[in-house]
């Protein structure tokens, strides 16, 4: 071990998130197309769920595979084939989304929290989490009826719990131990089975490593600070217990130990250069990110079915748990939309309750039967003080019977408790529906705002006011179109995109015809604009997935001629184009088309004649189709992964809008991205969409610099049948000037436990002018399985500091709320804390919100206290190995022994001396925690064996068999797995090759071109050697197809830049044989020889760039000479070629002090990020292409102050500043000892290690492998 891998511990590295697991997505990085993500396992793991389940219940329809082998399996796929072209699987897709986002989250926001990943051998603990998520959810979903579960709070929770499994099986070793397992006991090591105990059952199957059994060793080949050059393959010894790795910047760290610790590994985790070096992760294919990398796929596919078994396990799976009704509820499955009334029940609604009642019984009875009907049902009255409860049915009788009892009555003043009615009309509403809102009054409670607007950001419904009224002063004035409705009303429909409707008792009745078009025609919107004394006229395309059309023209029409013009060029007023009127008044229109048949496809024109110059027309076209998208705003990390966007968006900066597509088959292509004003009219950006590749399907990313005002998104594209289509949101996305975020790392608050309290650090950045930002926190209801007696803010209370903040332009604040649960708060209790940051500047309003819920306090695991010894016997044996069977031909006698090992607790480790080579099999017959049986077979080359059993606490037992000992004076002990006396050579033959190597392709763009061969070789004892000339380097792959004492089968590829290639095969004696395959010795005479895993000879006189894209900080004079340490600076540097780019050096080089983070590696690209201190104040970077060309770059703050200044050595002793010489030299001594003394430890403890090592070495059997020479920096 080096001594500066021991200094790495002593140094604070911050936390880079990417890599705590499977990654996030695909948004923002590169991945191979047959990666797995967080998101494609959830997606593909519900989505096969929910194929099974349609087959399951409906034998006599499907038979096993209709289904789940459709091919693409998507959402829309499954829906299209389960209900027919009526049905919007969307809702589907939301509950979808919900959990796959709160997956997510869990890397966000909690990356340095090591049990939340696995990470850290937390195995119990994260098992004991697990536990604690899935009674959640069955506390949540096993209340009541189908009807009085929160499904968005179990959703949540469904989130969580799939974060951890699916971290186990990226994190652990669970896949490595049970490939061992199965070839153990000669089975299949390529198929692996989730835990049948995880998160589930307190006894996991195998338990959590001990610290005192050695799971790890170190990486071979290559360099620790080349991920992608070591061999990490056989760093895992034979262990029966389950282990993870320790991750650089969690509160797990790694420490120095005998026996060495795990790390997690990958470019991003420095915990990989310590002891055991390398590391354990699968979550990506790229050997740079994954140590495992070769085990990914089986790794995501494994947590694929460990989704399947959590949903729909015939024990264990929540179908099996919840019932029927539950598990579609909760995946919502049921075709059709949630139908959602909040209604003023005070005494003021008594002219206009009536009305309401029966209008939306006549709504609810129009579509009863049909694809449109509702499959859930809300209603919600409010009064003053009173409100709620909901009242949810499937059951529409039931919901007229509900509606037909409500009397107005009570009130008192005004306003009343609209806000507090809506709220619980949200919660109980489907993602992403209406919900209807009826009043003559104003909000009293408007301190549920900032709740409201953040369940309509987690929800994405859209709140339609249907208003008779407001209050001015003390009293209401009713029916009047002019007054100005409540801000919070205002704030509300802006929000989710909804509208107001300013009516009477006679208007309310009209209204539902409104609303009756709305359903018909709510799955997508066209377009959606204000027009202001223009006459211009308004395109609408109709695609081919447009069933019905409807358009909505709100604004004074008493004077205003409505024109349409259909694709046939026929032109009227909709009731002579045969439109469906729905109303039609003074004050709005609407009325629609059905467009199925081919002749209604195409461009229809909507115009306005005659319009009122000074007064707006609003226009919504909406349509009944299946071809949707919802988008979401994503901000990447200092990785390069993105995770979509906190708080309010902060105007002018640059973000990701990622646009998912609800129906991909259903489309050609994304042409163009626009973001209007929320007029419509002005548009503020247009840019492309990029599909993002993977197994995801109908994903979009552009990159997009934010306006300066509130926008609305649309999208536009061509469809599958050649059709131009056009969609909208009509959420208008407010931004700010103030940036609003979550620390990551300081939240303690999701997760309390009674008489406790948690806190959430945020920080408040101003991109704009000076300010002064007001700062609150309210607690939202408690939307919990448990039922409160008292008001949420008596046993759980929220405050935040400071209430203020002074913030001059460009500078940041941190805040911190606090979160304190009272001793009598039931567990399961769960709120929204909903954090709002308002500007003196501007309306506008920033929000932070969380779920907090109250758990129980988690059991405390410490390791079992076990000195009861294991028990190891020899329970039979067979075969025999004489002198004479040692000494000549011993690989032809063989002899066997079957042992029993037994411990009271767990065993953790079996250790067979000598270890098992190629020569000998070693099958578990029983393996269990507390008992294993194996049998060991091996030549009378091998004729002893000894087995060292030892359990959780590292207590040992030992029992073998012994042949030589007896004879030990006769004869010379056998070499196990040593070489055989052999005189037939072994053979080495081409089975196969494709591709070719012509002069002209061996000269000029050599690594374009690709070359294999197949190779097998062979020997009657025991092949020992497979030499490769050229080695293999990063250009070329060698596989091992088989692999045998007797027979290897290998494919080799290279490019053409490697043209030729000799495998020497050596077998026990050294006996050799050759074979390969030449395109270049014909050709030595026209060209010359290329030079494999050299420089590329293209043709390239262009030299590289290298170029500075940005700087932050800065090294003063002062700065340079006293305590530099403490002051940072860092510099983006870009480096490109336009063939390869071979070399990326730095000087100085990298030392401790400094850090060097490659953002985009490829050929033709590199992008990184240097980061120092001022003890290092300057940097130069010489790029160099294949061709030998250089370019410079760097930054330089010393040279302009040589005179001033002494330059400091970078990585060198730190001058600190101090007020006694005297101290220093006395601190130095003392500081100087400790080094020495810590040098001295670790010098013995190495020293101790490597002598265990080297005796485990001369026992083990030789194998030949290559040692690829070490790596610097390079980029090919």
């Amino acid at each position: 071990m080096k001594p500066t891998v021991m200094l790495h511990v002593l140094i604070s590295v911050s936390l880079i998130t990417q890599g705590v697991a499977f990654l996030p997505s695909r948004t923002g990085i590169t991945l191979p197309d047959t990666d797995y993500t967080l998101t494609d396992i959830t997606v593909a793991g519900i989505v096969r769920v929910v194929a099974k389940y349609f087959e399951d219940s409906n034998p006599d329809r499907y038979s096993p595979g209709n289904l789940t082998g459709l091919d693409p399996l998507t959402p829309s796929s499954l829906f299209q084939v389960h209900y027919g072209d009526c049905a919007s699987f969307d809702k589907f897709d939301g509950a979808i989304d919900t959990i796959t986002n709160h997956n997510i989250r869990m890397a966000r926001v909690f990356p340095n929290k090591a049990e939340w990943h696995f990470n850290g051998n937390q195995i119990n603990a994260g098992h004991q989490k697990m536990m604690g998520i899935r009674k959640r959810i069955l506390d949540v979903l096993t209340v009541g009826d189908e009807n009085a579960p929160d499904y968005d709070v179990a959703r949540i929770n469904c989130g969580n719990f799939l974060h951890l499994a699916h971290s186990f099986y990226s994190n652990t070793n669970w896949i490595e131990l049970n490939r061992f397992y199965a070839t153990s006991i000669e089975g299949n090591p390529e198929v692996i089975t989730p835990s049948r105990n995880l998160g589930i059952n307190a006894n996991l199957t195998f338990q959590e490593c001990p610290s005192s059994v050695e799971v790890c060793r170190n990486c071979v080949g290559g360099s620790a600070n080349v991920p992608e050059s070591q061999d990490c393959s056989d760093n895992l010894h034979d262990t029966i217990c389950i282990a993870s790795g320790f991750r650089s910047g969690q509160d797990r760290p790694k420490t120095v130990s005998i026996p060495p610790k795990c790390s997690h590994g990958g470019i991003n985790d420095w915990s990989r250069l310590m002891e055991a070096t390398g590391g354990i992760n699968k979550e990506t294919s790229d050997p740079s990110l994954s140590p495992h990398h070769f085990l990914h796929q089986q790794a995501a596919l494994t947590a694929i079915q460990a989704t399947v078994d959590f949903f729909y396990h015939a024990d264990t799976g929540l179908y099996n748990l919840i019932g029927e009704q539950k598990f579609r509820k909760l995946l919502n499955l049921d075709v059709g939309t949630s139908l959602t009334f909040v209604i003023d029940t005070t005494g003021s609604m008594s002219d206009e309750i009536q009305a309401v009642k029966d209008q939306t019984i006549e709504l609810i009875n129009t579509n009863s039967g049909t694809c449109l009907a509702a499959f859930k049902y809300v209603v919600v009255p409010f009064n003053d003080p009173e409100f709620g409860p909901a009242f949810v049915t499937a059951d529409p009788q039931e919901c007229i019977r509900y509606i037909s009892g409500l009397t107005a009555d009570g009130g008192g003043d005004c306003p009343e408790m609209a806000n507090s009615g809506l709220e619980l009309g949200i919660q109980n509403s489907l993602d992403g529906n209406k919900v209807y809102l009826y009043t003559d009054a104003d909000d009293k409670d408007k301190e549920k705002l900032p709740t409201i607007l953040a369940l309509i950001e987690e929800k994405g419904v859209q709140v339609e006011y249907l208003l008779t009224g407001t209050c001015t002063s003390r009293r209401r004035r009713r029916a009047l179109s002019t007054t100005t409705p409540s801000s919070s009303f205002l704030a509300i429909a802006s929000k989710s995109g909804g509208t107001i409707y300013s009516t009477d008792d006679a208007g309310i009745r009209g209204l539902s015809r409104v609303i009756q078009g709305n359903i018909r025609a709510s799955q997508a919107t066209v377009l959606k604009m204000n027009v202001r004394n223009s006459t211009a006229p308004v395109e609408i395309p109709v695609d081919s997935t447009i069933q019905e059309l409807l358009v909505s023209i709100i604004g004074p029409l008493d004077s205003t001629t409505v024109n349409i013009r259909n694709p046939q060029g026929a032109e009227g007023s909709p009731s002579i184009l045969g439109a469906d009127i729905f109303t039609s008044s003074a004050q709005q229109i609407v009325f629609s088309f059905n467009t199925t048949s081919q002749q209604t496809k195409g461009n229809w024109i909507l115009k306005l004649q005659n319009v009122n110059p000074t007064s707006e027309y609003k226009i919504t076209v909406s349509a009944k189709s299946l071809l949707d998208f919802t988008f979401d705003l994503m901000e990447v990390d200092q990785s390069g992964t993105a995770y979509p966007l906190e708080g309010l968006p902060v105007a002018g900066v640059k973000v990701l809008i990622q646009i998912k597509i609800s129906s991909q088959d259903m489309i050609s292509s994304i042409s163009e991205i626009r973001l209007f004003d929320t007029s419509g009219r002005e548009r503020l950006f247009s840019g492309a969409a990029e599909p993002i590749p993977g197994r995801t399907q109908g994903l979009y990313l552009a990159n997009v610099t934010l306006p300066e005002q509130p926008f609305v998104v649309s999208i536009l594209g061509v469809d599958s049948k050649g059709a131009r289509f056009l969609r909208a949101q009509p959420a208008e996305v407010q931004v700010g000037a103030f940036k609003l975020e979550q620390v990551i790392g300081n939240n303690t608050i999701e997760e309390l436990h009674q008489g406790s309290e948690g806190s959430l650090v945020f920080r408040v950045t101003n991109k704009g002018p000076a300010d002064t930002m007001v700062i609150a926190v309210s607690v939202g209801a408690n939307r919990g399985a448990v039922k409160l007696n008292v008001s949420v803010e008596q046993v759980l209370a929220a405050t935040v500091e400071p209430l203020t903040m002074k913030l001059a332009s460009g500078k940041t604040q941190e805040g911190v709320i606090t979160v304190r649960a009272a001793d009598t708060v039931p567990i399961g209790t769960t709120v929204k804390v909903t954090l709002t940051v308002s500007s003196n500047l501007s309306l506008a309003i920033n929000i932070l919100s969380v779920d907090v819920t109250v758990v129980e306090v988690p059991a405390i695991h410490l390791e079992i206290i076990d000195r009861t010894l294991p028990t190891c016997v020899v329970l039979d044996t067979g075969g025999n190995c004489t002198a004479d069977q040692m000494t000549k031909d011993c690989h032809l006698h063989e002899w066997w022994v079957r042992i029993q090992a037994t411990d009271e607790t767990a065993l953790a480790a079996i250790l067979p001396d000598p270890e098992v080579g190629f020569s000998q099999s070693f099958v578990y017959e029983e393996f269990s925690l507390n008992g294993v049986t194996a049998l060991y077979k091996a030549p009378c080359c091998c004729p002893k064996l000894n087995i060292t059993v030892r359990d959780g606490n590292g207590n040992t037992a030992s029992c073998g068999n012994d042949f030589y000992t007896p004879v030990a004076g006769k004869i010379e002990e056998p070499l196990c797995n040593g070489p055989i006396i052999d005189s037939i050579p072994p053979t080495c033959t081409i089975l196969a090759v494709a591709g070719n190597c012509t002069a002209d392709q061996m000269t000029t763009n050599c690594h374009l071109h690709e070359w294999w061969v197949r190779i097998q070789a062979t020997d009657d004892t025991n092949l020992t050697e497979f030499l490769l000339e050229p080695q293999v380097g990063l250009s070329q792959s060698l596989e091992y197809e088989e692999s045998s004492l007797q027979n290897v089968t290998a494919l080799y590829k290279a490019p053409c830049c490697c043209p030729k290639l000799n495998v020497t095969v050596i077998d026990g004696n050294g006996n050799t044989a050759s074979c390969g395959n030449d395109f270049y010795t014909q050709m030595v005479e026209k060209i010359t020889e290329p030079v494999c895993n050299g420089p590329i000879n293209i043709v390239d006189s262009n030299p590289p760039t290298c170029s500075v894209l940005d700087t932050g900080g800065g090294c003063t004079a002062d700065q340079m000479s006293t305590n530099c340490h403490l002051h940072e600076w860092w510099v983006r540097i870009q480096a490109t070629d336009e063939t390869n780019l071979t070399e990326f050096l730095l000087e100085p080089q990298v030392g401790l002090s400094q850090s060097l983070e490659y953002e985009e590696r490829s050929l033709q690209n590199v992008t990184a990020l240097y980061k120092a201190p001022c003890c290092c104040p300057k940097l130069n970077i010489t790029v160099r292409d294949g061709n030998g060309n250089t370019a410079s770059c760097g930054e330089d703050f010393y040279t302009s102050m040589a005179g001033t200044t002494t330059e400091p050595i970078c990585n060198g002793l730190i001058v600190y500043a101090g007020s006694s010489i005297v101290t220093g030299v006395v601190v130095g001594i003392v500081v100087g000892c400790c080094v020495l003394i810590l040098i001295l430890l670790i010098v013995a403890f190495v020293k101790l290690y490597k002598t265990r090592e080297t005796s485990k070495e001369e026992n083990s059997p030789q194998k030949s492998k290559e040692d690829p020479a070490e790596q610097v920096d390079s980029v090919m």
